[in-house]
């Protein structure tokens, strides 16, 4: 019979501490292959990805590369807007400013329609070429108006990535332009007039002019009274525009209004006070009326082509930066008082205009030794912007230090 009982208890606890090792060494197999796998499916994973993200890259067009990179610099901006510590307090007033604008423009774009209308239709109707001819131009003064009031819009939008200067050339290329179309119109008609009075003159009604220029001065003057308050509060070189404007057409038409009761007496004069009311007028008075429209229509022109030119030479030369005097002499006083408050050895100032923004650049030498902190010079840069006097949103201030002379 064979036997069943073991020899040795040491051989008992040896072999069952061999299996316990066994077991041991099996489960820590299980768990290495275990994590060899997920390593591996995971460099699986990493190495399927990657090409494919390789691939997206490459695969890009030039136009969804531009896109991101525009998104991107967007977002950056986006970033700097809504950093409210670097607003400035009076952040909301551009808003406002514009709203307000825009809403005289559209008052006076308005305006300008109404008096077309009227000035056309009663130039016809009363057979006057030069009261259609002032409907004419109010007619353009509706476009211009209109393109006021689209410029007004844009110009207080804050730079992106396209305008990196933000939309302030807009203002005076739309001056210039509204101005430009004026002497261009009055040259023309300047021209017509000279032609008429050659041939001979043309006859006209005087009564209807008469009524034409009162009713036409009386409107003229209210929308000069109020572009004139408007621009006063707001400081606006559109509504400057159109407020010359309407001057222009209130001097002009309180001119049209005398001229034509000189001619009413002179006529009455030569031809008897009962010659008008009967329409016997000697062929002397009938000869000299033909004579006044055209006569008229010529000075208007010429009045009407000076305040445009004006404005089209200001605006050239803030579109050429030409250095505007009062803002460079204000920018050089006041360095002249930095330089010797902080001991600068030097410095040096460039100025231009843009419709109502300036551009400030200055440029400060110090000594090589200069221990300023950047603290310190940010509060310099503050002094000379409140001492400049102009409103943060419309001025562009870039104030550097150097102490290399060939920077300046």
């Amino acid at each position: 019979m064979q036997n069943l009982t073991p020899q040795n208890s040491d051989d008992i606890s040896a072999t069952s501490a061999d299996s316990k090792i066994v077991d041991l060494n099996n489960s820590n197999a299980k768990e290495s292959s275990a994590k060899e796998s997920k390593m591996g499916d995971s460099i699986v994973q990493d190495s399927t990805q990657k090409p494919k993200e390789s691939i997206l890259k490459t695969s890009l067009p030039f136009s969804k590369t531009l896109s991101l990179k525009r998104n991107y610099i967007t977002s950056v901006r986006k970033g700097k807007k809504s950093d409210s510590s670097a607003k400035p307090a009076n952040v909301s007033s551009p808003k406002k400013e514009a709203q307000k604008e825009q809403m005289v423009l559209k008052i006076s774009m308005f305006s300008s329609l109404i008096l077309a209308i009227f000035g056309i239709g009663f130039g016809v109707a009363v057979r006057s070429l030069s009261i259609a001819f002032d409907g004419f131009v109010s007619l353009i003064s509706v476009g211009l108006g209109a393109l006021s009031v689209i410029t007004s819009r844009y110009i207080y939008k804050e730079d992106d990535d396209v305008f990196q200067y933000g939309y302030v050339r807009f203002e005076p290329m739309v001056n210039l332009f509204k101005a430009l179309v004026l002497v261009f119109v009055c040259v023309y008609a300047f021209i017509n007039a000279l032609s008429s009075i050659l041939s001979g003159g043309y006859e006209v009604y005087l009564g209807g002019a008469c009524v034409y220029s009162v009713c036409a001065f009386l409107f003229c003057l209210a929308l000069f009274v109020y572009t004139h308050r408007a621009c006063k509060a707001l400081e606006s070189d559109l509504i400057k525009v159109d407020n010359i404007e309407w001057k222009i057409d209130c001097v002009l038409y309180l001119g049209a209004i005398v001229a034509f009761g000189v001619i009413y007496v002179i006529l009455s004069g030569t031809s008897g006070g009962s010659a008008l009311d009967s329409g016997t007028i000697s062929p002397s008075a009938k000869t000299l009326a033909r004579y006044v429209d055209p006569a008229l229509l010529c000075v208007l022109s010429l009045l009407l082509c000076i305040s445009p030119a004006k404005i089209a030479i200001a605006n050239f030369k803030d579109l050429i930066m030409v250095a505007p005097k009062e803002i460079d002499e204000k920018i050089t006083h006041i360095m002249e008082e930095i330089s010797q408050k902080y001991g600068f050895s030097d410095y040096d100032t460039h100025t231009a205009k843009s419709g109502r923004f300036f551009m400030v650049e200055i440029n400060i030498l110090v000594k090589g030794d200069y221990e300023g902190k950047v603290a310190d010079l940010d509060s310099i840069r503050e002094e000379i912007q409140h001492a400049l006097a102009i409103p943060s949103y419309k001025i562009w201030l870039s104030v550097s230090w150097t102490t290399n002379p060939q920077w300046l």
